[in-house]
C-alpha cells in the first residue's frame, strides 16, 4: 500500500517552466507518449535565456534534497549548486540536458526526483553510463494513475533523428538482456545511497527502490526521454514574421497536425528495440535554433563567465 504523495515534495516553480514552452501536442500509441514543445518567442525571434533562467532557478533544487535546503538555506545551495557543475566545456557537456529533463518531469508528469548521478559518479566514462536522473510517483495510464518509478534519458544534439537513436541506445541497456541486470541493478543502488528526499516515508522509498519487495514489483517503469535538437526552420519563420503573435502563430502552424509523423518514426525505430517496446516510453519534443545556444547560455547563467577552453601547454 502506498501511502507517501511524492509531488508534495516537488519544490520548483513548476508554473515557471510552463511559462516558457508552447506545449502543442501529446499523442498516446500503446505505451509510447510524445509531447511537443517548442520556446515562446522573445519579440521576434526564438531564444534561450528565459529557459535558461528558469532552469537556474531550480538549480538549487536539483543538486539538493529538501533537508540539505532547510538546513543550509537557498542562498548556500545555490552558491554551491553551481560548483557541482564544474567548469566543463559545454558542447561536451550533458548534464544541462539533465537539468532540463528534470524541470520536464517535476514541472508537467508530476513526479519527484529522488536521486541523480552527478553527485554519485566521478569520471566522465561512468557519466555516459547511468540514467539522467531516477523519480518516483503515480503514472497515467489509460486515464488512471499507477504507481512508478522512472529513469530519465536527456540527448541534446543536432538533429530528431540522431537524438532518437542515441536515446534509445542508451534506455536499450536497461531493457537488453545481457547488460539490464547489470545497469539497472547499478541505477537502484545509486538511487539508494545517493536520495535527494529525506523527509519522505524512508521505508516506502527503499521499498520501492528494492526489486525484492511487492513494492517494487506493483510499480512500472517509465522512462522519460529530452529529445532537444536544432532545426532550421525556425530561422525562416523568424524572417518572415513581423510580430511575436504573427512568430508564434507561424510556428503553431509548422506543427500542427505532425503528431502521426512524429509518433510514426519512433514507433517504427522502436521495432528495433524490442525489450523496449515493454516499457513505457515518453518522449519531451523541443526542436530549437541551437542547441548550442542552450549549452552556453546555460554555462554562463550558471558561472557568470563564458566557457574558455584551456591553453594548451606547449611545453616539450
Amino acid at each position: 500500500m502506498y501511502t507517501e504523495d511524492w509531488s508534495k515534495h516537488i519544490k520548483i516553480n513548476r508554473t515557471a517552466i510552463a511559462a516558457q514552452l508552447d506545449h502543442h501536442f501529446i499523442d498516446v500509441r500503446d505505451k509510447v507518449t510524445i509531447r511537443m514543445y517548442t520556446l515562446k518567442p522573445s519579440g521576434n525571434l526564438v531564444l534561450v535565456n528565459s529557459l535558461c533562467d528558469a532552469l537556474h532557478s531550480f538549480l538549487a533544487y536539483y543538486v539538493y534534497g529538501e533537508a540539505d535546503i532547510t538546513k543550509h538555506g537557498d542562498m548556500w545551495a545555490g552558491l554551491n549548486a553551481k560548483g557541482v557543475f564544474g567548469h566543463k566545456d559545454p558542447s561536451t557537456d550533458g548534464k544541462f540536458g539533465e537539468l532540463l529533463l528534470f524541470a520536464l518531469v517535476e514541472s508537467f508528469l508530476n513526479c519527484k526526483m529522488i536521486a541523480h548521478k552527478i553527485r554519485s559518479l566521478t569520471n566522465n566514462k561512468d557519466q555516459l553510463k547511468g540514467g539522467d536522473g531516477i523519480f518516483l510517483g503515480n503514472y497515467l495510464i489509460n486515464g488512471k494513475e499507477h504507481p512508478a518509478y522512472l529513469i530519465g534519458e536527456s540527448k541534446v544534439t543536432t538533429s530528431f533523428g540522431e537524438a532518437l537513436n542515441e536515446a534509445l541506445d542508451s534506455l536499450n541497456r536497461f531493457t537488453d538482456v545481457r547488460l539490464s541486470s547489470e545497469f539497472l541493478d547499478n541505477e537502484l543502488i545509486v538511487a539508494q545511497e545517493f536520495v535527494k528526499v529525506v523527509s519522505a516515508d524512508l521505508d516506502e522509498l527503499y521499498d520501492r527502490l528494492t526489486p525484492t519487495t511487492i513494492s517494487y514489483k506493483n510499480q512500472v517503469l517509465v522512462h522519460p526521454v529530452l529529445l532537444m535538437y536544432k532545426t532550421d526552420w525556425f530561422g525562416k519563420l523568424e524572417t518572415k514574421s513581423a510580430t511575436p503573435k504573427e512568430l508564434g502563430d507561424a510556428i503553431l502552424n509548422k506543427l500542427s497536425g505532425t503528431e502521426k509523423i512524429y509518433m510514426d518514426k519512433i514507433v517504427k525505430k522502436t521495432i528495433d528495440y524490442p525489450q523496449l517496446q515493454k516499457i513505457y516510453l515518453d518522449f519531451f519534443i523541443l526542436p530549437c535554433t541551437s542547441v548550442d545556444d542552450f549549452r552556453n547560455a546555460m554555462y554562463y547563467k550558471i558561472h557568470g563567465a563564458p566557457y574558455v577552453k584551456p591553453a594548451k601547454d606547449d611545453r616539450a
